[in-house]
Parts: structure tokens; sequence; C-alpha cells
């Protein structure tokens, strides 16, 4: 082990077991990799964002968010300038920062333990968790976590006072990247407040946390601002508790799940008996390591040199499970994507374990973990694979193909359709067409219904796969005409999709600067 406080050594041995993770990270990610244009509305806004500051339209605020702001959007507006605005080029924007994270946590933990020690806390982060697709492979948030890890990384082996406030500084710029950083705040003030006894260093870090959060408090009460996921919601605190212990927890854990079966959607996984047990033993045995490495760290004196990374690592589970009990943005399952702090942080939480037990032993204790969520992470990237299998549909985005050619062929431009089509359908199309929500409360970009409302004839887009909306449903609706549309439709199939051909009632005279022949800075996407 190296010196506490000491720079670690790096050598062959570090080159070899970096390039293992960074194989093992890229293989265990193809399937979404080979299926980038198989994204989805959330990550798609950030794309179309990105390409309108490329075009030289600024936002302090991510489109239709008055909380997040636009980081991800001005680092994949980086990212499209370099190599063109692609699906695979916005998902990369991301992943990259995910694998960069992973190599924050290895650095941390290689200035205590050898590489292969190092490589085996952080397997947790290699092999990700379901949830922890969401930030990895689709913008937004994953900026903010991975300054939060440079910012652990920078102050974890800071002796000096501008190396500790430099870290406490992007400990803070991480909640301007995204609130949910504000979640790890704990971790960041034990890390100061156990980075060491001189008070000095320790009321610079103070100081410098406060100045880097400057810029979310400013932004935060700007105006658009606005304040409503910051609520805590008491009242609702037990249906919580049940979504959590039911649902989210099994989901990041792996206790629990689903794959896609051609022909009939999603299905809870039922693994044969033994691999049963394996996925408890797995959950059981991170939760239980995480909890024994923050009584380790905070009772024994032999593991000093781990003892900051294991109580922030530890603290995190506590925190993160009553931030979810309490917040209004715990809806459903997928809501488990809050939880993965826990996650993230385990590696640092098992330090002391490691210390104390030796690798061997932590290797035993972290297998079933690792079985179980590797396969569980595997088939947690649902249609994009088959069993062992990588399935390339949606990287061909064959349905798509033909639907553009369709609406074009019959000069359609503008539409709508469920907000998880219209605004992935605009950003693979590049804005030809583009479509918006039906449902206007559900717009991240007002320029874009203003355009559609000044057409005549537009189109709805019905997808089998993504739209939430009952086709059958709006067919009636639109055949009264008392919905801002002439009554009756022509209709038309192109790949699995389904286009109503709508003629509006008083179109306008509006257009999106840039589109339909405006200035185009990246190659079409499809």
């Amino acid at each position: 082990m190296t010196a506490h406080g000491e720079r670690p050594r790096f050598g062959h041995g570090d080159v070899t077991v970096v390039s293992t993770l960074l194989v093992a990270s890229i293989v265990q990610s193809l399937p979404p990799l080979l299926n980038a244009a198989g994204t989805q509305s959330d990550a798609a806004v950030v794309g179309l964002q990105a390409m309108h500051a490329l075009r030289g339209e600024a936002s302090w605020f991510l489109w239709g968010s008055g909380y997040q702001t636009s980081v991800d959007s001005w680092l994949a507006a980086a990212f499209f300038r370099m190599f063109g605005a692609t699906p695979l080029v916005l998902m990369l924007s991301s992943f990259v920062g995910y694998l960069v994270l992973t190599g924050f946590a290895y650095a941390t933990l290689r200035r205590r333990f050898p590489p292969w020690s190092a490589a085996l806390l952080v397997a947790p982060l290699v092999l990700m968790a379901p949830p922890v697709h969401i930030y990895a492979f689709y913008p937004p948030r994953q900026a903010s976590l991975t300054l939060f890890f440079a910012a652990l990384c920078t102050l974890d082996g800071a002796t000096t006072a501008r190396r500790v406030a430099l870290g406490a500084l992007l400990a803070g710029l991480a909640c301007f990247a995204d609130p949910y950083a504000l979640l790890f705040l704990p971790a960041a003030v034990v890390f100061l407040v156990l980075l060491t006894r001189d008070r000095r260093l320790l009321a610079v870090g103070a100081v410098a946390l406060v100045v880097g959060l400057v810029p979310f408090w400013l932004l935060s009460h700007s105006a658009g601002a606005r304040h409503g996921v910051f609520q805590l919601d008491s009242a609702s605190f037990g249906r919580h508790v049940k979504l959590l212990f039911g649902e989210c927890l099994p989901y990041l854990l792996g206790t629990e799940v689903k794959q896609f079966v051609p022909g009939t959607g999603y299905v809870v996984w039922q693994p044969p008996r033994p691999f049963r047990v394996v996925e408890m033993l797995g959950a059981c045995s991170l939760i239980a390591g995480i909890v024994v490495g923050g009584v380790i760290a905070l009772r024994r004196r032999d593991v000093l040199d781990a003892r900051r990374l294991g109580v922030a690592g530890a603290v995190m589970l506590p925190i993160t499970l009553a931030a979810f009990s309490v917040s209004v943005m715990a809806m459903d399952r997928l809501s488990a994507r809050y939880l993965v702090a826990i996650v993230l942080m385990a590696p640092f939480a098992l330090a002391p374990v490691l210390r104390v037990a030796g690798r061997r032993t932590v290797l035993v204790m972290l297998a079933p973990y690792l079985v179980s969520i590797a396969v569980g992470g595997w088939l947690g990237y649902g249609d994009n694979v088959d069993g062992a299998r990588i399935r390339t549909e949606n990287g061909r985005a064959e349905d798509e193909r033909q639907l553009v050619e369709a609406l074009h062929a019959r000069g359609l431009r503008y539409g709508y359709a469920d907000y998880w089509v219209s605004y992935r359908l605009t950003f693979l199309f590049h804005e030809d067409p583009i479509l918006v929500p039906w449902h206007a409360a559900l717009d991240r970009y007002p320029p874009y219904r203003r355009a559609v409302k000044s057409e005549r004839t537009v189109a709805y887009v019905f997808d089998p796969y993504w739209s939430q909306e009952d086709l059958a449903y709006r067919k009636s609706e639109l055949a009264t005409g008392k919905v801002g549309f002439e009554p009756g439709f022509d209709e038309f199939r192109a790949g699995r999709y389904t286009v109503l051909v709508l003629r509006q009632d008083q179109p306008g005279d509006v257009r999106v600067a840039g589109a339909h022949g405006g200035p185009v800075v990246a190659s079409p996407l499809l």
C-alpha cells in the first residue's frame, strides 16, 4: 500500500489494470453503444439544445427545466463540434464522463491499495446496476457526478490550501451542473472535516465550498427558476417507503430484473433458484459491506488511512434512503435512479473492509453481487439484448428511416406525438421534421410549438413502442373536430409507426431559426 496522503506511484501494473477496467467497461456497455439511435426524449432534448448552442443560442437552464442547468448540453455541444451531432456522439458525451468518474474512484483508492485491490473495489462501477445506465448513457446528470468524483479525488490527496480549495470548489460546482449533487455534499463535508487537524485548511475548504455553491444559488434564484423538485413530501412517506423496498431497491440491487421478451415486452425475469440465491446474497453482501465499512472506519484506529473514504461512502446509504422517502420526485420504479449514490459511493465504503479483511475476503464477499449485477445489468439493457446476444435493430433505426422518408414524401415537416416520441424523433431527424408533444404542458422548447402551429397540414405520429397515449382515443378525438383540427384525418403506416395527417384550424406564420434550410453544423443523424 502507499503511505497515507502520498501520491501513488503508477507503473506497469496500473496500465494493465486500468486497461482491463476500460475494456471491461466498454464490452459491458456495447448493447446501448451499438444502439445509440434508440435514445430517449430526455437525452434527445440535451442533444437538440447542444445543436442550438452551436448556432449561438445560449441558455443557462436545460430546455424546459427550471432547476437543471445546460452543462450537459454544453458538453454535448463540444463533442458535436469535434465528432458531429449523432446519437452515438451524444451518448459518448455522457459515457466518457462515466468512465472518467470510474477513473477518479480508482485513483482515489489507489493511494491506499495495490492496483488489483483498487480494481476490485471499483468493479461495481464497471458492471453497473441497471439504474446507473440512465446516467451513464443518457444525459443529463453525468457531468455533475463526474465533477463530484473529481472533487473527492482532489480533496483526498490534498495537503496544501490550493488543493483543498480546488477540491471543495469542484464539489460546489457539481451542484451547479445538476442539483442531484446536493445529495453528495455530506460526503464532501466528511472529507473536509476528516482531512486534517489544520484549522486553516479546514477554513479554506469551507470557504471554497460556499463559493462553489454560489453559481447554483444564483441560478436557483434567477428568473425562470422552479423549486418544486426540492420540496419534501412527508405526507407520502408510507407510499415512498413501500416504493423504495418494493420496487426501487430491488431494481438497484439486482434482486428483481426485467428482461425484454420479443412479442411480449418487459417481464420480470425468473432466474433458476440457485441464481436467485446468488441475487439475494449479492444484495445483502453489498449493503452489509457498506454498513460494516462505516462502522470499521469510525471505531478502529488501525484504518486511519481509509477512515475518510469509509465514512464518506457509508454515510450515503442512510442519507439517500431518507431523501428518497420524503422526496416529491419518488414516483415509480424508474425513480431508482435517485438511489444510485449508494452504489457509486460503495467502493469508498468498502475500503476499510478491504484494509481489515484483505483482498481475498472482500472478493469472496463481493462475488455474489458482482455476478448478480453483471447478469442483471446486461438483461437491464432491454430490447438491446436477447439473452447473451446483442441486438442491433435499434441501432439500425430502419423504422425511423422509413418514417422520415414517408413524411418528407408527403411534405410533412411539422407535427405532434407523445412526449417520449416527439423529441427523440426531432433529434434523430435533425429537426426535419419537428415534432412536439401533443400536450403543450410537456413542451421543452416553446419555439418548436409555435413553428408547428404555423403549419396548415401536420402529422400526428404514433409509436407502439414509446407512445404512452391511446391511439384509438386520439382518433376518436380527432374525428370530432373539437381539438383545434378540422374533422377527420388521413392515415398511413411507415415501419412500426402510424401517422395521422391533420389539418389545423388557424395556422400562424412562425418558423424556428436554423431549422429546415437554416445553417446546419453537423451531419444528418439518419
